[in-house]
């Protein structure tokens, strides 16, 4: 098992937080980076990391590396994906 590091942005629209498509990163630096950047374009901006083995569809519980400005409480609010 692997681990990734994703970032996730948002936007809002009509009142409700709207999820970006996911970033992903082979090291976590990088993504940290790249968060930072996004930041200033996005209403809010989760960096997180998580194992994963993607053949047999298995991922761990992710820990969160950094939050910039409104990112979505995962029990309080599901997220829609705008392709």
């Amino acid at each position: 098992m692997g681990k990734i590091y994703v970032v996730q942005g948002f936007f809002e629209m009509d009142g409700r937080l709207v999820t970006d498509k996911p970033i992903l990163h082979g090291m976590e630096q990088l993504a940290r980076v790249r968060g930072e950047m996004l930041a200033g374009q996005r209403d809010g901006v989760l960096v997180y990391a998580q194992c994963a083995d993607a053949d047999r569809g298995e991922y761990s519980e992710p820990v969160i590396l950094a939050e910039y400005g409104r990112v979505p409480h995962p029990e309080r609010q599901s997220l829609c994906h705008v392709a």
